[in-house]
């Protein structure tokens, strides 16, 4: 669960840089998430799991679409930000929330024009690139002289145990 959390703070960071101004509103049922101009809007009270994966979908729509509304059909938009949640949802090991088997896809893509193929992998790998490099932030370690430091690295169940003499 730390590591979702953990993925939308950086998603949240990463939309703010961009320029994009996060809300958190009250949408029509059914509706996890919208975007406007430069406001993403998610819906309060999701799990963690559908919150992350709202964020995905609708940074996903942020990064190609904001610019382009009325060259494509809304079709085409919800294809496209929904193949990007399911890549990036699978690259961070999570289930996507649309089971592609059930629709007789092998890959997000499947089924998607080249043009469209591009702008999900670029969106995908923007937003996958904002989840790593976000996950390598300098890290503040307080302690005395002669205090043990215990580091846990969740992702690969390594621990390292640092015996510093000095205070860092």
């Amino acid at each position: 669960m730390t590591a979702i959390r953990d993925h939308i703070r950086s998603l949240q960071r990463f939309a703010a840089g961009m320029g994009a101004r996060l809300v958190l509103t009250t949408l029509p049922e059914g509706i996890h998430g919208r975007v406007t101009v430069n406001v993403i809007a998610v819906s309060p009270g999701l799990s963690p799991q559908e919150e992350l994966c709202a964020l995905v979908h609708e940074i996903a729509h942020w990064l190609v679409h904001r610019d382009v509304w009325a060259v494509f059909t809304c079709t085409v938009f919800e294809y496209e930000a929904e193949a990007v949640e399911a890549v990036v949802m699978e690259r961070l090991g999570f289930s996507p929330r649309l089971e592609l088997a059930e629709f007789g896809c092998d890959d997000p893509t499947d089924g998607l024009t080249v043009a469209s193929v591009r702008r999900v992998r670029w969106a995908a790998d923007r937003i996958t690139e904002a989840l790593r490099s976000d996950s390598k932030a300098p890290v503040d370690v307080e302690a005395a002289a002669g205090e043990e430091v215990v580091l846990e690295y969740e992702e690969h169940r390594v621990r390292d145990f640092l015996g510093l003499t000095q205070a860092l």
